[in-house]
């Protein structure tokens, strides 16, 4: 008898939910969390995209839960050194590093080497090992930077200059106290992204 088919529905959410919890492998926690949204009646396309990966992968991830347990979802021991990228593999990466996630159809705004696994997996069908896959990207010149936001692009100083005057005027005729929360001369502001796995050297207003 395999170890999932040994336990009841409620007992398996338990035991994955334990995982994505507990876990010390992120790779388990992240299937472990794949199967658990499975088996609490979520759909595989909803749940491959929250993931950024395919229907047929959610699958797997479910399936080698019920057959092993916590031993199904670890990655399998491979023979040998883990495969070396080659040019097209190296090629499709910088590029998914330089137009970003989204691009690619994730729902995410920063890359995971665990995402660029999965791309790997899915545009050139090869596996790397994260460790493999963190060399090459420094080797290609990227270095991952803390997220943050540029700021940069806010009104004019003309359109600053009218919002205070108006302000201003209404505060005269008593039609707005000093602490109204509705008024502000710093609307409108943009709030830009800025990637987090940079190039070496890439000035950071670059496009």
């Amino acid at each position: 008898m395999v170890e999932g088919e040994a336990l009841t529905q409620q007992e398996r959410v338990e035991q994955v939910r334990h995982l994505t919890k507990t876990d010390a492998d992120p790779r388990v926690r992240r299937r472990a969390h794949g199967a658990l949204l499975v088996e609490q009646g979520q759909p595989l396309a909803q749940v491959a995209r929250f993931f950024g990966t395919a229907p047929h992968r959610v699958r797997a991830w479910q399936e080698r839960f019920l057959t092993g347990g916590r031993a199904g979802l670890a990655d399998q021991a491979r023979g040998g050194r883990p495969p070396k990228l080659d040019e097209p593999a190296r090629a499709v990466l910088s590029e998914a590093l330089d137009r970003g996630p989204q691009a690619y159809g994730f729902p995410v705004t920063v890359w995971t080497l665990d995402d660029l696994q999965t791309l790997l997996l899915r545009e050139r069908e090869v596996q790397v090992s994260v460790a493999t896959l963190y060399r090459v990207v420094h080797t290609l010149g990227y270095r991952y930077r803390r997220p943050r936001h540029d700021l940069s692009h806010r009104q004019s100083a003309e359109a600053v200059a009218t919002a205070r005057r108006l302000l201003e005027w209404l505060q005269k005729k008593q039609l707005l106290s000093l602490d109204d929360p509705i008024w502000s001369i710093s609307t409108n502001v943009k709030s830009t992204p800025i990637r987090t796995w940079r190039k070496s050297g890439a000035r950071k207003d670059g496009p």
